[in-house]
């Protein structure tokens, strides 16, 4: 019950956001937010906020994991909590562990290559249209 009233309240049903007008104030416990994940299950993605300007998720990715290049059409914001790796933005290469705090422009050129270790991000979009990607991705809990 808790997963619907949160999936409800981020204006999920079935892995699809809602088109809303507006969106109600939520307050969401890490235990109790919605995990996807896809396919493979080498990432995942704790849905903790989502409004009409902005998203905000604790994105994991295994060890060795990498993203592929990809431009988002708003500006992302990536705080690392855990982990090492390399993210590079527009052709330029720059080394991430925990405490950096990385903004990238909209439609910005990124990739991600991990680490040894399972990285732990707290990711933000300035609008959550970029979220979408996310749709697909399966639920785990």
């Amino acid at each position: 019950m808790k997963r619907l009233a949160v999936g409800l309240a981020l204006g999920l049903v079935g892995g699809a956001a809602l088109a809303t007008q507006s969106r109600a104030p939520t307050v969401v416990a890490l235990d109790d937010a919605v995990v996807k994940t896809p396919p493979p299950r080498t990432a995942s993605i704790t849905l903790l906020a989502q409004g009409e300007n902005a998203f905000v998720g604790k994105l994991t990715l295994a060890p060795g994991g990498a993203v592929p290049v990809h431009r988002d059409a708003t500006e992302e914001y990536i705080h690392v909590l855990s982990g090492s790796g390399t993210i590079t933005i527009d052709g330029v290469e720059h080394a991430l562990s925990a405490g950096h705090t990385v903004y990238m422009p909209a439609e910005a050129e990124v990739s991600y290559a991990n680490g040894d270790e399972e990285l732990v991000a707290i990711q933000v979009f300035a609008g959550p249209e970029p979220a979408a990607k996310y749709d697909d991705w399966k639920v785990l809990n």
